[in-house]
């Protein structure tokens, strides 16, 4: 077992942070010690990861694991809580932008990533269309009767387990038809080598976004969702996504959703940081 202690240098709304997560499926929030515990998959073993905010000026993070690969696992906690988040440079473009109200509400509050790309995948289908709590539920429950539980954190289902399943299995789970067939169809071509996964921390995201289009059940707002959350993309601004659209009617007291040209014009506006200005437009109607 290690332990090491991280120092940011600016502002992190760790509140924020775990009251997003407690929602996913592999994440365990401890709300009382303001701790998280993180699943992951290093080197081809299990890897169960925990982090405790200890000090909140300066904010200083304790981070310890029982996995050997100390650098791997920093890295991919850096990745996922996004603890180089530069705020003021994004805070400071923002400003001069629509949703400037919204900065001093949710100022310092990171866009959190997913532990498991293909997980982010296979969720985005589930919640396609659906009410989000009832989706919630849902994944949920599929990752506990087809997931793995190590250390008392449970993994998600492997592309191959999900691959494996039948339509009658995943019906079972309240799901359609179509999204059984869809989340069988994404796990073998990511299990078969169809897709480029490995490479997609690195390819932009427009050769991504055209790959996953071409598997059944795949979209526009199922690939924004997938490289904003997924990935960590800094510039996704999902133009079509509902919550959005009304975050918007709210903010500028509109009688009725956005048309597309104040959505494109608010999306040009954010650029470069398109995604956290989703993410409290977002945050502003929960």
């Amino acid at each position: 077992m290690w332990k090491e202690e991280v120092a940011l240098k600016t502002p992190y709304q760790w509140d924020e942070v775990l009251k997003r997560l407690e929602h996913e499926p592999t994440f365990s929030v401890h709300s009382a010690e303001k701790r998280l515990s993180i699943p992951l998959y290093i080197d081809g073993d299990y890897a169960v990861v925990k982090v405790k905010r200890i000090s909140d000026d300066p904010v200083l993070f304790e981070i310890n694991s029982g996995h050997h690969n100390k650098e791997k696992i920093l890295e991919e906690v850096y990745t996922i809580l996004q603890l180089e988040t530069q705020f003021e440079e994004l805070h400071h473009h923002l400003s001069q932008t629509t949703i400037s109200p919204l900065i001093d509400q949710f100022a310092h509050t990171p866009i959190t990533v997913s532990n498991d790309p293909f997980a982010c995948l296979i969720s985005c289908i589930i919640h396609q269309q659906i009410q989000r709590s009832f989706a919630i539920q849902v994944t949920k429950r599929f990752v506990r009767m087809y997931g793995e539980r190590v250390e008392n954190a449970w993994f998600f289902p492997s592309p191959e387990k999900i691959a494996s399943l039948t339509l009658e299995e995943l019906r079972d789970l309240q799901l359609s038809v179509r999204k059984a067939e869809y989340m069988i169809g994404i796990a073998k071509a990511w299990s078969e080598g169809t897709l480029r996964h490995e490479e997609y921390r690195d390819l932009p995201s427009e050769e991504i976004g055209k790959e996953l289009l071409k598997l059944k059940g795949v979209g526009p707002w199922t690939v924004e969702n997938f490289l904003l959350f997924g990935l960590g993309r800094k510039d996704i601004f999902p133009v079509g996504d509902v919550g959005i659209q009304i975050a918007l009617q709210k903010l500028l007291n509109l009688d009725e959703k956005p048309s597309k040209e104040i959505m494109e014009y608010v999306k040009e506006q954010a650029s470069p940081y398109g995604s956290y200005a989703a993410l409290y437009l977002w945050k502003s109607i929960e």
